[in-house]
């Protein structure tokens, strides 16, 4: 006898994984907040990085500054509101620079302890790992806590989440199908089951894009 699953109750556990993963996200957010070091640097290089292709371009906006560097990556078309508010001209080479960065990022740079790239293979490149940074302005301004918090928050959350989720669940229900080990039914309730995933999905689909203009 083939094992009989509720397919609104299979999209609606997949659903609260993501809303687990969201709060997640909020819960690192505060932590993360709470936990920064301020920095100022004067004439860090610029080192910044475009890799472009057919589908996508990405920018990694990376800067450096006594062998230590910070970056942060986005999408070439949404770069978000964020970065608009550095106040910096992206493209010159030296900039003197305001920005946080987590604790725990600061202690390891204090402590010489910032691991070392690593090639395909595992082996250390010379070069240390980049840390991110959050908050970035001319040198002796500074983010709202709002923004602040916001920008953090953009990094924390990934946005390939959304893509996993919606389209995870409804390949592995076709895939299931199609195996007839498992058969899925909808149940009497189709029309508030309905109403209850849109309404889910489109809040999923408005905190997602919400991350992508911050």
């Amino acid at each position: 006898m083939k094992n009989k699953i509720n397919e609104y109750l299979f999209l609606y556990f997949s659903l609260g994984i993501w809303y687990l993963y969201f709060l997640y996200t909020i819960v690192l957010t505060i932590y993360n907040f709470n936990n920064l070091i301020h920095l100022n640097w004067k004439q860090a290089s610029n080192q910044t990085i475009v890799y472009s292709s057919r589908r996508s371009t990405t920018i990694s906006y990376i800067f450096e500054k006594e062998s230590i560097g910070i970056s942060r990556k986005y999408p070439g078309l949404i770069e978000g509101i964020n970065t608009w508010l550095w106040g910096i001209d992206k493209k010159k080479y030296k900039e003197d620079l305001s920005f946080y960065i987590r604790k725990k990022d600061y202690e390891k740079i204090k402590n010489n302890q910032l691991p070392y790239k690593k090639d395909i293979l595992g082996n250390n490149y010379s070069e240390k790992k980049n840390i991110p940074f959050f908050g970035l302005r001319k040198i002796d301004f500074y983010s709202s806590k709002l923004f602040l918090f916001l920008d953090i928050w953009k990094y924390n959350y990934n946005w390939l989440a959304f893509i996993i989720v919606v389209i995870a669940p409804y390949t592995l229900i076709y895939l299931l199908k199609k195996s007839k080990l498992i058969t899925f039914f909808k149940d009497e309730t189709k029309n508030k089951n309905d109403k209850y995933w849109n309404f889910a999905f489109i809040f999923l689909l408005t905190i997602t894009v919400f991350n992508l203009i911050i």
